[in-house]
């Protein structure tokens, strides 16, 4: 600030010694002739009036530098035109001389304060203009309001917010501008406009200490359209949530398709034979076995279909302590129909040790749904077709899930953009599938990779916070 404030003051005018040489000399020359004047022609019989007069307006009005350049100049003029009257002695001159003395002293002193003061009331009208012009052009709103809550400051930004088409002599109480509590005006705000506009401000405050008042500075940002930017942004995040769920059951269709398929056509299958031991007339035993089976077998097409839908359905996120362990099992059921469908071979190794993440289980599944289901598309056509899912908690507090393949592993040229949306390899891939997982992870606090192995194949991976499970802190207490 004293920076800025030294450049602003550089401006000042500085007034040049050469123009008061000029003008000492032009008052001298003025004062001889006047005194020359008056007394030939006026019977003015004062030969050094005129002399004193000069060093008095040099003094006052130009500077001891002046009133001495005009005594140098008016006192010898006026002994020499002047030798023979009788107030011309040498006594007189020294009196004169003298006087003149005090008086360049004293006007040069009076004449430096003056300008000091003409300098500083110079300085300090630059500074207010400067400060004036940054609070009114400033784009930051603001407003200053003393103890007694009346508003002495608003600047265009603030009018514009606020919807107040007045100038700054017009009386404000800060309650009407913002209503609400006034002891502590810091916070979000939600105010209604004259227009009927709502708008939901963030109001910060600064005190500012004066001698004989306290004043505060007062910060407004209107955040509405902000806060409608951001819900829209949600809702877009939840409809593509909704999307990648949808194209990776869409991915899944022949899978799913079988999966159901099997059950059904297994419960048919033994309901034809319990038919056919009705028809037979068979014992009440011999057809309740066939009949049990084929139950069990719709009951499990119902399983596949129930976590399908639970999968599949729009839900707000709702993170919740969940036992990892269940989370994987439970993931792993649906993915491991693409592997299945495949015909690779799924290896599971998951810890007993896992504990509890905080998670919304169905984005959690999401993301180890697309990736079992991107290995089980990159080992189709391996020769060697094996994907493996593995949850350990090597490192304290974290969860890690990993998905292995034996497939071709990360294209070449996409190892930084595997992540990147819309990017795929895929013929008939969107390439979200992985950017959501992406979105899924950060937002639960994990981070998500994937390399290509260096035997062949791909591995990628997620983490997420951990906590023990409640009965090994039990234990642990």
């Amino acid at each position: 600030m004293h920076r800025l404030l030294g450049i602003v003051d550089q401006r000042l005018d500085v007034p040049e010694r050469s123009r008061g040489l000029l003008a000492a000399f032009a008052i001298g020359g003025c004062c001889i002739a006047l005194s020359t004047i008056g007394s030939r022609l006026a019977g003015i019989d004062l030969p050094f009036a005129f002399a004193l007069v000069a060093v008095v307006f040099g003094a006052f009005w130009y500077g001891a530098l002046n009133a001495s350049v005009v005594a140098m100049t008016t006192i010898p003029a006026a002994v020499v035109l002047n030798a023979d009257h009788p107030y011309v002695t040498p006594t007189n001159t020294v009196v004169v001389a003298l006087f003149s003395i005090v008086l360049i002293l004293f006007g040069g002193h009076m004449t430096t304060l003056r300008r000091c003061a003409d300098a500083e009331a110079r300085r300090c009208g630059r500074r207010e203009v400067f400060l004036q012009s940054m609070f009114s052009a400033t784009p930051a709103a603001m407003l200053i309001a003393d103890s007694e809550g009346e508003v002495v400051a608003i600047n265009a930004s603030a009018r514009s917010i606020l919807g107040i088409d007045v100038d700054d002599g017009t009386y404000l109480r800060l309650a009407d501008v913002l209503p609400g509590p006034q002891t502590d005006i810091a916070g979000s705000r939600l105010i209604d406009r004259a227009d009927g506009r709502r708008l939901t401000l963030s109001v910060s405050s600064v005190k500012l200490f004066l001698d004989t008042s306290e004043l505060q500075t007062i910060y407004i940002h209107d955040e509405t359209e902000a806060i409608a930017a951001a819900d829209q942004l949600a809702q877009l995040q939840a409809e593509l949530l909704q999307l990648g769920r949808a194209t990776a059951l869409g991915q899944l269709g022949s899978a799913i398709a079988h999966e159901v398929n099997q059950p059904l056509a297994a419960a048919a299958n033994y309901a034809k034979v319990a038919q056919v031991a009705l028809a037979r007339g068979c014992l009440e035993a011999e057809v309740r076995e066939p009949l049990e089976a084929a139950l069990r077998h719709i009951f499990g097409a119902a399983a596949v279909l129930r976590r399908l839908r639970d999968f599949i359905r729009r839900s707000p996120l709702q993170p919740q302590w969940v036992d990892a362990h269940q989370l994987i099992m439970e993931s792993t059921r649906i993915g491991a129909m693409a592997v299945r469908r495949a015909d690779a071979e799924l290896s599971l190794f998951v810890a007993d040790d896992l504990g509890e993440v905080l998670i919304d289980a169905t984005q959690i599944q999401q993301v180890v749904l697309n990736l079992l289901s991107n290995a089980a598309e990159a080992v189709t056509g391996s020769p060697i077709r094996r994907v493996e899912l593995r949850a350990t908690a090597d490192v304290p507090d974290q969860c890690t899930i990993t998905v292995i393949d034996t497939g071709p592993g990360i294209a070449p040229g996409f190892e930084d953009d595997v992540f990147v949306p819309f990017r795929t390899t895929k013929v008939d891939g969107l390439g979200v599938g992985l950017s959501i997982s992406r979105t899924i992870v950060t937002a639960h606090h994990g981070t998500i990779a994937g390399e290509t192995n260096a035997e062949g194949g791909a591995t990628f991976w997620f983490t997420l916070p951990r906590r023990a499970a409640p009965e090994r802190m039990a234990n642990a207490a």
